[in-house]
């Protein structure tokens, strides 16, 4: 919400959303957040994925139903 806030990396338009728009500037950090922070989604991504996974060999062993 910082960046949306500031006009140096975002343009927001009172008169709609098709004049509001990020600057140069804005792009090249969205762009650098999104870099440094997709490896860290997808790690997220694959340990919640692991644990759904043991999760749902435990209450098959444990023989519990869903």
């Amino acid at each position: 919400m910082e960046i949306l806030h500031n006009r140096r990396f975002y343009y927001h338009s009172t008169v709609g959303a098709q004049y509001s728009h990020f600057t140069d500037e804005g792009k090249k950090v969205i762009a650098e957040y999104m870099q440094l922070m997709s490896y860290k989604m997808l790690e997220a991504e694959e340990a919640e994925l692991n644990q759904r996974a043991k999760d749902m060999v435990l209450k098959t062993l444990k023989g519990e139903n869903k």
